[in-house]
């Protein structure tokens, strides 16, 4: 923004019924296009309805910063490099990326509302010249590299610098994954039409999790629970399955973790007896959110062993 833009205070306004984009957030394509991956990381630790409200919440707030830049998605902005995150009092911090940095005034406000299913959003934006105090009240500094979309890694497991935890509740996750991949044998049929039991995608999960705990805590930590488990397709002798767990919040004690299975290969009977065919697409067959628990006295090692006596 340049000359009197610059000098100006800008306000945007965004209205929309949440009802609007129950479908549209269960479509990866949507997600990544619309939401930054650490938007995208916290809504998966959510409930069905909460998880709903909070996206919804997010667009509206991307809406209404989009209004007040200036521009539409699309056309020099997309919403993925708007960032809305939320300080240890729940008020929403915004952090410009890519071209929004570029568009963007010194100081970015945002304020969000829901009335049940109806969700508003208004967003201003305020040269720090204007107000020398402002900057220390409004948003997050903008970030002038663009946020790649999130994808799933491509190798056994990769792990991301991670920030500090000081915050029971409001700890942000770094990206820590782990991956799977097996094939299914014969032995493993449970019922009949030759179907595996889904205990045995939950045994990967099981895996995953205790290796992203082993990773961030050098503990394998207690598995407490599973939530949202979904079975979305049947898995069956032969399928080679990939399993993915990727870290989405972090907190004193508490690991959680989303977790999905995908067949990307699997048998054709009917095809001869080792017929096998390359999905073109690989299929979700399972997608859950595990919570690992990690005692205490075991979490962060490498600062415990800084400042401890050496024992006799």
């Amino acid at each position: 923004m340049n000359g009197a833009a610059d000098r100006s205070a800008r306000i945007g306004l965004d209205v929309l019924d949440q009802s609007e984009l129950r479908r549209l957030i269960e479509r990866p394509w949507f997600l990544r296009f619309g939401f930054a991956p650490e938007e995208i990381a916290h809504a998966d630790t959510l409930g069905a309805e909460r998880r709903l409200e909070f996206l919804a919440g997010r667009f509206a707030a991307k809406e209404a910063l989009c209004k007040m830049l200036g521009t539409g998605f699309l056309q020099g902005v997309t919403p993925r490099e708007i960032y809305v995150e939320h300080t240890p009092r729940g008020a929403p911090v915004v952090h410009l990326r890519g071209r929004a940095a570029q568009y963007g005034p010194s100081c970015v406000s945002v304020s969000i509302t829901h009335k049940q299913d109806i969700v508003a959003a208004v967003a201003l934006g305020l040269p720090s010249a204007a107000d020398p105090m402002a900057e220390s009240e409004c948003t997050g500094p903008t970030e002038p590299k663009e946020s790649a979309p999130m994808s799933p890694p491509n190798t056994n497991s990769a792990t991301a610098a991670q920030r500090p935890a000081h915050h029971e509740e409001d700890a942000q996750a770094p990206t820590i994954t782990a991956f799977l991949r097996v094939r299914i044998g014969q032995e493993e049929a449970h019922y009949g039409g030759d179907l595996v039991d889904g205990a045995r995608i939950l045994r990967l999960f099981g895996d995953l999790v205790t290796e992203i705990t082993v990773r961030t805590d050098g503990d394998e930590g207690l598995l407490a629970q599973y939530s949202g488990i979904q079975f979305t397709a049947p898995v069956k002798p032969g399928d080679y399955i990939e399993a993915r767990g990727r870290l989405v919040r972090r907190t004193r004690l508490r690991r959680v973790v989303q977790l999905e299975a995908h067949k990307v290969l699997h048998a054709r009977p009917g095809g001869g007896e080792s017929a096998a065919t390359v999905l073109q697409e690989p299929q979700l067959v399972c997608s859950a959110t595990a919570t690992s628990v990690v005692p205490l006295p075991r979490t962060r090692p490498a600062a415990t062993r800084s400042s401890a006596v050496k024992e006799t």
